[in-house]
């Protein structure tokens, strides 16, 4: 794969459905030119690891599915475009340093360099999203945007103990709260914890697109704990799960087809 194929797959486009699943940070891959400016001790940590493997069966149902290939440290699909260097993770298109605040290049990426990745890397996903959400809106009256994510903790809050699944939809924003309890509800009678918009309420492609009418959106927060290993994660870069986790949060979530059925 080189840097100009390095894009995103789309599964099931055509399908008789109003719902668009979305996975913008589950890819691993890096341009050549990334590698190389890398620092050493660079570690892209904060992936949401392996879930286009969890929910292999939404696509396997017959959802459309969009899934990113590029990792999230090239350019960040979920946030809007700015090239301010001073940002960090949570507003950043471009990350300089990584979600632990350790810096990622010896020297800073120039604007150039940030605008160069935003247009080969960033646009692809947005556009390709856009695309698929405009087409169910045409052909349905309504789409239904479902974003896909996992975390270790939450970020800047050490001594509260997370919920299994955080739910965002910015306070009712870009989905109704009717829509946002049904499927806590769901969840909660599959035996998981749920939270709602803290301490994600939705990033950038939940409130963008569902802010737009016509589509309602929510974003879905998993914990790592739950589906990876039953362990604390650090700064570090992941390449395997425990089977039997793995398997047993997949069962847990499959019910995600019943419900995404249902909605018109």
């Amino acid at each position: 794969m080189n840097d100009q194929n390095a894009k995103y797959t789309v599964l099931n486009p055509d399908h008789d459905s109003p719902v668009v699943i979305s996975l913008p940070h589950s890819g691993t891959w890096l341009p050549d030119s990334m590698k190389q400016a890398l620092l050493p001790t660079a570690v892209l940590a904060n992936t949401d690891w392996f879930l286009p493997e969890l929910y292999r069966f939404l696509p396997a149902a017959g959802f459309t599915t969009l899934i990113n290939h590029v990792n999230r440290y090239v350019a960040d699909p979920n946030r809007a475009v700015t090239y301010n260097p001073h940002h960090d993770y949570r507003s950043a298109t471009i990350y300089q340093r990584n979600t632990f605040d350790h810096s990622l290049y010896a020297k800073p990426l120039t604007t150039l360099q940030m605008q160069q990745r935003v247009h080969m890397f960033y646009w692809p996903y947005r556009h390709q999203l856009t695309k698929l959400l405009y087409q169910k809106k045409s052909r349905f009256g309504h789409a239904y945007l479902i974003d896909l994510h996992s975390f270790a903790q939450y970020p800047y809050y050490p001594g509260v103990k997370p919920k299994a699944i955080v739910l965002g939809n910015d306070h009712d924003k870009t989905s109704n709260k009717a829509f946002r309890q049904a499927l806590t509800n769901r969840l909660i009678d599959q035996g998981w914890t749920v939270e709602n918009n803290f301490l994600f309420r939705g990033g950038d492609i939940t409130r963008y697109y569902g802010h737009q009418q016509g589509i309602t959106a929510i974003q879905i927060e998993l914990r790592y704990d739950q589906y990876i290993a039953h362990r604390a994660f650090g700064e570090e870069v992941l390449t395997r799960y425990q089977p039997d986790i793995f398997g047993q949060a997949q069962r847990r979530l499959a019910f995600l087809i019943d419900f995404l059925n249902r909605l018109d």
